[in-house]
């Protein structure tokens, strides 16, 4: 990261071109390992941030819902969104999609399964991001 410099841009008083992102909470190694599916108009590492420092509960969700946040070692995923799909419904249906391939932790925080209202289109992304999921959590074990 040495002599790293990033471009953000704002216009119009407004941040632009940071893309649309679902993320993935994940407890490494475990057989059930999500604890936390999210989504952001902002860069993810500005929405981790939130969530591991603001003492809102509505933006610190995880500091807020999942008491061992300061202990247990956590990794996440982001995940862009293309332009041409729907955030929140890619969102819903990767949160079903890890259910149904239990890998929803005992521990999960998140919006619950089942609030998908039907949009095929997300069905390559979301397959593609639950095996990076998979593939990520075999590694990390």
């Amino acid at each position: 990261m040495e002599n790293e410099a990033i471009l953000l841009q704002v216009r119009d008083g407004d941040l632009v071109g940071v893309g649309s992102w679902v993320y993935v909470w994940l407890r490494p190694g475990d057989v059930r390992p999500v604890v936390y599916v999210g989504s952001t108009g902002v860069p993810p590492v500005v929405r981790i941030w939130l969530h591991l420092h603001d003492t809102d509960p509505d933006v610190g969700r995880l500091l807020a819902r999942y008491p061992d946040v300061a202990r247990d070692p956590l990794d996440v995923l982001a995940f862009s969104v293309p332009d041409r799909l729907d955030r929140a419904a890619v969102k819903a249906a990767l949160v079903d999609r890890l259910e149904t391939r239990g890998l929803l932790s005992e521990r999960y925080v998140g919006d619950p399964p089942g609030l998908l209202t039907g949009n095929g289109a997300v069905g390559p992304a979301v397959e593609w991001m639950v095996g990076q999921v998979v593939e990520h959590n075999g590694a990390a074990g």
